[in-house]
């Protein structure tokens, strides 16, 4: 729901909401590149005592789909590479020539975008689990602009080394 600048998403489960203003961002629980209902779905940060981040659960939604796995983050840069990517992504919303890869470290998620007019991001999600590993895939729309600018913020502060 959005009203008056703020966006508000109700969790069935446990009734948690997310408050979320865009004009300033202290605390963000959950970030989402696409729709809440769809899109990649960044949430439940494992953090260590130190605040340092160790991993962060990530759902990939979209119509007759839903994939989720627990990725872990760099143990010497955590997940600063991930927040680049969508920052570039953010920073260069007019466009750039073919594709722009991130992959985290145990390659079991894997990010590549392109820019027609629209952002495109291929989404793989793996997860081993000797006989029953899975893989899910699906490309995601996004607008350039406020939209990325609004994710690549969320990202970063969801995936910030302080606690």
């Amino acid at each position: 729901m959005m009203r008056a600048g703020l966006w508000i998403e109700l969790y069935p489960i446990g009734a948690r909401v997310r408050v979320l203003s865009w004009a300033s961002m202290a605390c963000v629980d959950a970030a989402c590149a696409g729709r809440a209902g769809e899109g990649l779905h960044f949430q439940n940060v494992v953090r260590g005592q130190d605040g340092a981040i160790l991993s962060v659960e990530v759902c990939l939604r979209v119509p007759r789909l839903e994939a989720r796995s627990r990725v872990d983050a760099n143990y010497a840069a955590g997940f600063d590479d991930l927040v680049a990517f969508f920052r570039q992504l953010a920073a260069d919303w007019r466009g750039w020539d073919g594709e722009r890869t991130y992959e985290s470290i145990d390659h079991d998620l894997r990010l590549t975008a392109t820019h027609d007019g629209y952002v495109r991001l291929a989404v793989q999600l793996w997860q081993e689990g000797g006989r029953f590993g899975w893989s899910a895939a699906a490309v995601i729309l996004l607008e350039p602009g406020e939209e990325m600018t609004h994710v690549a913020e969320d990202v970063a502060v969801l995936l910030s080394s302080g606690p």
